[in-house]
């Protein structure tokens, strides 16, 4: 600070103001001390910033994973938002609890760096939502709805996409002969997808058996494992699949095309999110498209308009979902 001061002809003082509180600094002032600053290719310390100022620059997000396009569309949505809002991220995951049962980012000094914590549960989870509750930080959960309205929350529109993709295969398959292969039973989503499913299919008269609704969990190996139990008996006409994402999706597509099944002849299906994948495979994935970049920036967005105002009301932003036609589940 003291070299930037010199070569803009200013105080050290005048510097911070600059980069702490510039609404303060006359125009001129400011150019010049960003020209010096450019020179010398000046970095601030965001630590040292948030001694003097009292105040963070950082926010933390923390997933159940850092693995695989959902999350990482997430991140890039996120951190673009806090970019553009003049704050850092800082990510974790739920990986490798610490000794004493603690996430890593509960588990070092870090918390006390950060000015507030966007947390993503997708299942319950006592201890995480004890420690993020107790952390004493501005929180916004992503997915999490069970402890009531006192946080602020991302959620997505699960309802609407999953009506629209099952109007679209029981337009085409009768009831009696589609299936839901979701993820964990206990994770959020899934369950919300497995309900809308069931609900869809007592809308037109039928009682949704136990074996039309499957779970596993969100990978292509249980999407090939559950193509071998759907066609280990073949019977005629085609069969509709709602998948509750699209790796489970392509894993059914690789494996009903090993056992010689039509698509979408024999098998029309749907996946969920309708990442990169959904376009790569053949024919190409019909699936409901989750706004995943817009979460993560919709949960940074919240988590500075609470950092700025901590005592206004608890608010929850619920992203729409909407089904993209493509291929797997067309006319035969």
């Amino acid at each position: 600070m003291e070299d930037v001061a010199k070569v803009a002809v200013v105080s050290t003082a005048t510097v911070s103001r600059v980069l702490n509180t510039p609404n303060l600094v006359a125009p001129e002032t400011l150019d010049r001390v960003h020209r010096a600053i450019a020179k010398l290719g000046y970095r601030p310390n965001v630590f040292a910033q948030g001694l003097t100022t009292k105040r963070s620059f950082l926010l933390g997000i923390l997933l159940p994973d850092i693995h695989g396009e959902f999350y990482s569309e997430l991140l890039r949505g996120a951190d673009a938002e806090a970019r553009r809002l003049g704050y850092h991220l800082l990510v974790g995951s739920e990986g490798g609890d610490g000794a004493d049962g603690s996430l890593p980012l509960f588990s070092t000094n870090i918390v006390g760096f950060i000015a507030g914590l966007a947390v993503m549960i997708t299942e319950p989870n006592e201890s995480l939502w004890s420690q993020a509750h107790g952390a004493g930080l501005p929180l916004v959960v992503i997915d999490e709805t069970l402890h009531g309205n006192g946080v602020d929350r991302v959620l997505v529109d699960n309802r609407a996409g999953t009506l629209q993709a099952m109007e679209h295969l029981l337009a085409s398959v009768p009831p009696e002969r589609c299936y839901f292969l979701g993820g964990p039973k206990e994770n959020f989503d899934t369950a919300a997808r497995a309900k809308v499913f069931g609900e869809a299919l007592a809308a037109m008269g039928h009682r949704t058996s136990t074996d039309q609704v499957r779970y596993g969990e969100y990978s292509v190996a249980w999407g090939q494992r559950a193509s071998e139990q759907l066609f280990g008996k073949r019977t005629p006409g085609p069969i509709g699949v709602l998948a509750a994402n699209d790796e489970i999706a392509f894993g059914l597509i690789q494996g009903a095309k090993d056992l010689g099944v039509g698509i979408p002849t024999d098998l029309r299906v749907v996946g969920f999110d309708d990442t990169r994948l959904a376009s790569l495979v053949r024919p190409q994935l019909s699936s409901v498209r989750v706004p995943m970049a817009e979460v993560g920036a919709a949960a940074v967005r919240m988590l500075a308009e609470r950092v700025r105002d901590p005592s206004r009301a608890a608010t929850t932003t619920t992203l729409s979902t909407r089904l993209v036609i493509r291929g797997t589940s067309g006319a035969a």
